[in-house]
């Protein structure tokens, strides 16, 4: 029998610099496609009967200035497509298969991270990852529950204007992302739904898609919850907890 990951194992964050590895995007292929991350049913995103999602038409204000877009390449050479949230000027927080998935060769090889991307508009410009963030949890148990991850940017994005991380449990909460079903998944959606919290996760019925994943979960607008993850119907999203929060803050 092997060895059982315990909660406290779990929880612990593993670093990764991408450096020496980085490779390029072609940045042709990504404006006429997208990829959705398949392996193990990452791509399970769901629309939940009607579909209520509204569409963002400007990213001059938050919290979707500090909402990014990502354009991913895996060690397997295909690209892939998610979703992020500015915690700081050089760190957002988004999902643990957003940086690493065993199935795709482990952590990702290249980055592109555009903060408040609206259609062909990307009012901040673009940053490049330099350094990944994944749990334990998720790199050696794949644990949907810490299915959650981060990025550090090559430099601090231009505006100061970034979602706050707590640990709340809210009784309604806002996602909002890019989804590749809508739009070619250049502009962001969302929607709100009620929330029901089991074993460390948000259930609710808001709609999402592949390439939402790494969106956050907000009270109040620029209040991040919980880091979207799974669909379903519920979709998920997995709580945040001190050690992930303050990892992130003293990276």
């Amino acid at each position: 029998m092997g060895d059982v990951i315990t909660t406290e194992l779990e929880k612990e964050l593993v670093f990764h610099k991408l450096v020496d590895e980085n490779q390029q995007i072609n940045e042709k292929e990504i404006t006429l496609q997208s990829w959705i991350e398949r392996d193990e049913d990452l791509s399970n995103e769901s629309v939940c009967g009607i579909d209520q999602r509204q569409k963002v038409l400007t990213t001059l204000q938050m919290p979707y200035m500090a909402i990014c877009k990502l354009y991913m390449k895996a060690k397997n050479g295909l690209n892939y497509v998610g979703s992020g949230w500015l915690v700081a000027g050089d760190r957002l927080y988004t999902a643990g298969h957003c940086v690493y998935n065993k199935g795709t060769g482990g952590w990702k090889t290249s980055i592109i991270v555009i903060p408040g991307k609206c259609g062909y508009s990307e009012p901040y410009g673009r940053y490049e990852a330099t350094e990944l963030m994944a749990t334990q949890g998720w790199i050696d148990g794949a644990s949907p529950r810490y299915d959650m991850g981060a990025i550090k940017i090559d430099r601090p994005v231009c505006h100061n204007s970034f979602i706050t991380p707590a640990m709340e449990d809210p009784n309604i909460a806002e996602i909002c992302g890019y989804p590749a079903d809508r739009d070619n998944g250049i502009f962001q959606y969302k929607m709100s739904d009620n929330l029901v919290k089991e074993h460390g996760r948000f259930l609710y019925q808001a709609d999402t898609f592949g390439g939402q994943s790494g969106s956050p979960l907000l009270r109040n607008r620029c209040i991040g919850v919980g880091i979207h993850n799974y669909g379903g119907c519920p979709n998920k999203s997995s709580d945040l907890y001190q050690e992930f929060i303050d990892g992130v803050a003293n990276w």
